[in-house]
């Protein structure tokens, strides 16, 4: 039996001021937990942070956190090639940056 499963992807920037929002649909052999990884074609995903079963599509929506690594300003990959990277793993979406609302 397979499952239907739908992801989002939130890549935030690391100053949590700036994120990315993006899906996927999958089929899997298994019921999806927290913690799954997926494994891409530029290594594994951020882990499954919630699960949810929604009754109306019949569907597990699961949801995925990433943000941009620490490192030196020169060295870091901005949120731009990270949505790239990810749609070149098969994420879809505009893959537009939006300027997050201070908390």
């Amino acid at each position: 039996m397979d499952y239907q499963v739908h992801f989002s992807l939130t890549i935030r920037s690391f100053d949590g001021k700036t994120a990315a929002f993006l899906s996927k649909q999958m089929n899997l052999p298994f019921v999806p937990f927290i913690g799954l990884r997926l494994a891409q074609a530029n290594g594994a995903s951020e882990p499954v942070v919630s699960v949810a079963w929604d009754e109306v599509s019949q569907s597990f929506q699961c949801h995925i956190d990433a943000h941009e690594a620490e490192m030196p300003a020169a060295c870091r990959l901005g949120l731009d090639y990270l949505v790239q990277a990810a749609k070149d793993n098969g994420w879809q979406g505009a893959g537009k940056i939006y300027e997050l609302a201070a908390g």
